[in-house]
């Protein structure tokens, strides 16, 4: 193997990246191939198992043409959340059905809050949502029986292109750690959870570490990346923290992409049953802890989809005051994880008069989204220090600004856009010796570019913070 290059795939939600790193960080390359999301029903979210296979095939093969020999290894990040029922053949009996589908939304209502539900969450880390897996599972088994019954395995989307490409089928425990379906201290598949999806544990992967090794073996695959050690990896969640070398609990990480995410590296589990933070495995030894937030750049995609694209100027938006002239927006587009929960909060803008324009829209759409993220971090531990930037809003200096100003800490920049493939990288390093500890690349951190909070404004956001939160509760999203 050429020690020369690791690569790093993330299977995201709506494309997958590879990304050739040098031993000490450096890009060299990176690919990218994307695929459709179905929605077959409201409120349904699928993709085809045999489009992302294809994906992770594509990116590979173009990165042979900027490459010279095989990679020292490969990490694999993905998606959380998604499920994939097999017949004994492993042909897919069902699309992936993805994080963001809400079809077991009844299942997860009567679970969330019960005695059964809470001890599930303190075992597992997962909170009960329609986006778990567990919930997924028992929509199923009482939906749809005969397929429940007619399905040999269930699978991530991970867990299915490991087996397709690889011969080989393990659930990564950082992964499995997000499905409600493990315990994440004994690091084994929880009976209680099983029970409640009507599952035996023969009918899923056995699990392994992130670090764990298979090989990729398949005809499909270029010659040049046949037999190269496989690390399984991990969530793309947790990944990302690891892309970030954010491995202390002072370190916030703040991602905004389609959705939005604020964790934390801990050794230890956070388990709030009344706030539901999320707890997966990093690895055998660290927990990455926070919450995710459903509506991110969705949503500044939306307005500009709605009002047009040209109308809409950052310089006009940064010109306004923090508060946005009174414009207030909650961002529930696509409903709402952390911290409320609520699969059917709806958005809306409050404070609306008719001298609001684009640049107040603009502007109350980056703000609100800011306002979902540190609604989760007020549900967390204290003690943060730094907000680590990351995902494709960190272009907008704008929304960075709002986001060191309402959080009130530095926000600082990671230049490296695909973290989690980067973190799958790092992980596939370690995996294969290169690096002993995710510390030893600390010094090939690169410099970040820095967002100061304005004292002022963080004064002003936290009182709209608190209208935030009337609003929220007088829209029907979050309870009293």
């Amino acid at each position: 193997m050429n020690p020369e290059y690791y690569i790093g795939i993330d299977i995201g939600t709506t494309s997958t990246k590879a990304l050739a790193l040098a031993p000490a960080g450096e890009t060299l390359a990176v690919a990218r191939a994307s695929y459709p999301t179905l929605s077959p029903q409201p409120g349904w979210q699928e993709q085809d198992p045999e489009a992302l296979r294809r994906a992770v095939v594509e990116v590979l093969q173009k990165l042979v043409a900027r490459l010279a020999g095989p990679p020292g290894a490969i990490g694999l990040s993905c998606a959380m959340h998604s499920l994939i029922a097999v017949d004994e053949s492993g042909r897919p009996l069902t699309n992936a059905i993805l994080w963001s589908d809400c079809r077991s939304e009844k299942q997860a209502e009567m679970l969330k809050g019960t005695a059964a539900g809470n001890a599930l969450y303190r075992a597992c880390g997962t909170p009960i949502h329609p986006m778990s897996p567990l919930c997924k599972l028992r929509w199923m088994q009482e939906e749809r029986p005969q397929l429940f019954q007619q399905a040999a395995r269930f699978l991530s989307i991970k867990d299915y292109i490991l087996a397709r490409l690889g011969g080989e089928c393990r659930a990564d425990i950082s992964l499995a750690s997000a499905s409600g379906l493990m315990d994440i201290r004994e690091l084994a598949w929880h009976a209680p959870a099983l029970a409640y999806a009507g599952i035996r544990e023969e009918q899923l992967p056995p699990l392994a570490g992130p670090c764990h090794l298979a090989r990729l073996d398949s005809p499909e695959l270029p010659p040049l990346f046949r037999g190269v050690p496989l690390a399984l990896g991990g969530s793309d969640g947790c990944l990302a923290n690891l892309g970030a070398l954010a491995l202390r609990p002072e370190e916030l990480v703040l991602t905004i992409g389609t959705s939005g995410a604020l964790r934390t590296t801990r050794p230890q589990p956070v388990i709030e049953p009344g706030k539901q933070i999320f707890n997966y495995r990093l690895d055998e030894a660290l927990f990455v802890c926070g919450g995710a937030v459903n509506n991110g750049g969705i949503a500044y995609q939306w307005l500009s989809e709605l009002v047009g694209a040209e109308r809409l100027s950052e310089a006009a938006a940064a010109a306004l005051p923090a508060g946005a002239d009174g414009l207030l927006f909650l961002p529930y587009l696509l409903g709402e994880r952390a911290p409320i929960w609520n699969a059917n909060a709806a958005g809306a803008f409050a404070g609306l008069r008719r001298h609001h324009g684009p640049a107040h829209f603009h502007r109350a759409v980056l703000e609100g989204v800011a306002f979902s993220l540190y609604h989760v971090f007020a549900g967390m531990p204290g003690g943060a220090q730094e907000v680590i930037a990351n995902g494709g809003f960190t272009r907008s200096p704008l929304w960075v600004q709002i986001v060191a100003d309402v959080f009130g800490l530095p926000a600082l920049v990671d230049e490296q856009e695909e973290a989690s493939a980067c973190g799958a990288a790092f992980m596939a390093m370690k995996a294969v010796g290169a690096i002993k500890a995710y510390e030893d690349l600390l010094p090939a951190r690169g410099k970040r570019r820095t967002a100061e909070p304005d004292s002022k404004n963080h004064r002003i956001y936290q009182e709209r913070f608190e209208q935030y939160l009337e609003a929220a509760i007088l829209a029907g999203a979050e309870k009293k």
